[in-house]
């Protein structure tokens, strides 16, 4: 509990560093937080739904979510719940072995984290996650999705970009030379 109370006198203190290497826990924590602000303000009836923004486009509205991506498997609680502690964990304990020059992926795992955060926020709290951007194609509805959703697909993007190209520019090991 103290730790918890400690942590933002540390990042103040090292603002600077996480500002060069970013912080995937500062970061989780803002994007979480930003999750968070924007699922009260659709919750608690803050704006009147649905409202259309964008005619034909774009619409935000309400809709609570028991299952996994897309509302599949809506039976499921726990298992959703596990995997996204499982990793959390994971990748907490990763950030703290990467190293400060990789800035990419430190935001991707940060985006990552924040993300499942935001969405194991609303499973254990509530049992479903609220989602609220609903976006329109034509007669074709996208399924809704969330602050936190958005996270983890740029997330998975950023690390996918990392991981297959800045990742090639690491330099090969050197084969070794015959005797």
């Amino acid at each position: 509990c103290s730790l918890l109370f400690l942590y933002p006198f540390f990042l103040l203190k090292h603002l600077g560093r996480y500002l060069r290497a970013p912080s995937v826990l500062l970061y989780a924590t803002l994007c979480f937080v930003l999750d968070r602000v924007t699922k009260i303000i659709i919750q608690d009836g803050m704006i009147t739904l649905p409202q259309t923004v964008i005619k034909n486009f774009f619409t935000l509205t309400y809709v609570k979510n028991p299952g996994v991506a897309f509302g599949w498997f809506p039976d499921w609680r726990f298992p959703p719940i596990m995997m996204a502690l499982v990793m959390i964990g994971i990748i907490t304990y990763y950030s703290f072995q990467l190293p400060e020059k990789e800035k990419l992926t430190r935001w991707s795992l940060a985006l990552l984290v924040g993300g499942a955060m935001g969405n194991l926020y609303d499973r254990v709290a509530f049992g479903y996650v609220i989602d609220f951007f609903l976006f329109h194609f034509g007669s074709f509805d996208f399924p809704v999705f969330n602050v936190a959703d958005v996270a983890i697909d740029v997330g998975v993007v950023l690390l996918f970009i990392d991981i297959f190209f800045y990742g090639a520019d690491e330099a090969p090991e050197p084969e070794p030379t015959p005797a």
